[in-house]
């Protein structure tokens, strides 16, 4: 779905995925760590994030897709990216963003919240195979950060101090 017809050169490609794992380690099982995860990747920048979630699949696509454009907003806001292409494996998210669709519905916080990213960002989100879905592949198939390509990840002072070694968590629940 195109939120803005202008296409310029500079896109930002970028992968989401969410799943849930039909193996599972039982240790895990056992501690009630979830099995759902989200993943996001950008490989031009050579980043991709893996948390783990439960939730509805719809609503996890949901949840990695906000994530992918807070982390552009917050983390790579010298790179100046104004276009985004988001490539999803969910035909169901990709077709939420239909006018008809109840997912995004004028008056909800859903819709409210891709407003506040598609004033600072085109946003196209596509369809593409899972087995093309870089977010869906492993770290190792991915080069650790591409040649001529810095990321500087700035994390303020509130975030610096917030870090906090944890016991392993169970993941989010969507």
């Amino acid at each position: 779905m195109v939120f803005d017809m202008k296409i310029e050169e500079n896109i930002l490609k970028c992968y989401i995925a969410s799943f849930m794992n039909k193996k599972f380690d039982p240790v895990l099982e056992s501690i009630n760590i979830s099995r759902g995860i989200l993943s996001f990747s950008i490989p031009d920048y050579g980043v991709m994030f893996k948390a783990r979630a439960e939730g509805f699949p719809l609503d996890m696509e949901i949840a990695v897709f906000f994530s992918l454009l807070e982390f552009i907003k917050s983390k790579l806001n010298d790179k100046k990216i104004k276009n985004i292409e988001i490539y999803s494996s969910n035909s169901q998210f990709v077709f939420s963003f239909k006018s008809d669709s109840t997912v995004f519905q004028n008056g909800s916080p859903r819709k409210s919240l891709l407003r506040s990213y598609t004033s600072l960002f085109r946003v196209n989100v596509s369809y593409i195979d899972a087995f093309r879905n870089v977010a869906l592949t492993s770290p190792t198939d991915n080069p650790s950060l591409p040649k001529g390509k810095y990321v500087d990840l700035n994390f303020s002072e509130q975030e610096l101090n917030g870090i906090e070694f944890k016991d392993f968590q169970t993941g989010l629940k969507l």
